[in-house]
């Protein structure tokens, strides 16, 4: 059974957004707040244990005293890059990572993804209930040569690499709004008009 302690945490701040002018998702306001600070309280208070992977913006992310880890390979490859450049500096066996750009995260993701890990697998995806939710992903250090791999051969899909790895997924309730994100700037003025 794993335990918080065999976990890093990783945010995944790394994107281009193009879908909101190129804006960084992470230093988005939503009601005021940064996004990436609505969820480094979500988990600060469980795990110091926590990197941010982020392209741009280097110094803002730095000011919250977490590593920064910018993707190893250049031109914003995706959140595989993201996850392949945290895994190589991760000190524990597994790393969970989380979009940065979900407003509704609560703590009880990484929970039920810890419950349910038994080791058995290398890859843990949630799922809810309607569809898989990859970039919300407990992951084994020993996937880095796998994802090294797939990365330097040019593939870029992220169900088409854990679908080829020994993964498993975990279930929520197909209600559940905490992987709910934002990706346009309209999602970005309803969410601010709530």
């Amino acid at each position: 059974m794993l335990t918080i302690n065999d976990i890093s945490v990783g945010i995944l701040a790394g994107g281009k957004a193009t879908r909101m002018n190129n804006q960084d998702k992470g230093l988005v306001l939503v009601n005021g707040t940064p996004l990436i600070e609505n969820l480094l309280e979500k988990i600060a208070a469980k795990t110091s244990n926590i990197i941010i992977n982020a392209n741009r913006n280097i110094d803002k992310y730095k000011s919250y005293n977490y590593p920064v880890i910018k993707d190893s390979l250049d031109n914003f490859q995706g959140p595989l890059a993201g996850i392949y450049s945290l895994l190589k500096m991760i000190k524990t066996d597994y790393l969970i990572t989380l979009p940065c750009d979900c407003p509704n995260f609560s703590w009880k993701v990484i929970q039920k993804m810890i419950d349910e890990a038994d080791k058995s697998k290398d890859v843990y995806i949630a799922h809810n209930g309607l569809r898989s939710q990859p970039v919300f992903m407990l992951v084994s250090k020993e996937k880095v040569k796998s994802l090294h791999d797939y990365l330097a051969n040019g593939d870029r899909k992220i169900d088409i690499w854990y679908q080829n790895n020994n993964h498993q997924y975990i279930f929520f309730n197909e209600n559940s709004t905490y992987f709910d994100n934002i990706n346009t700037t309209e999602q970005l003025n309803e969410y601010n008009s709530k």
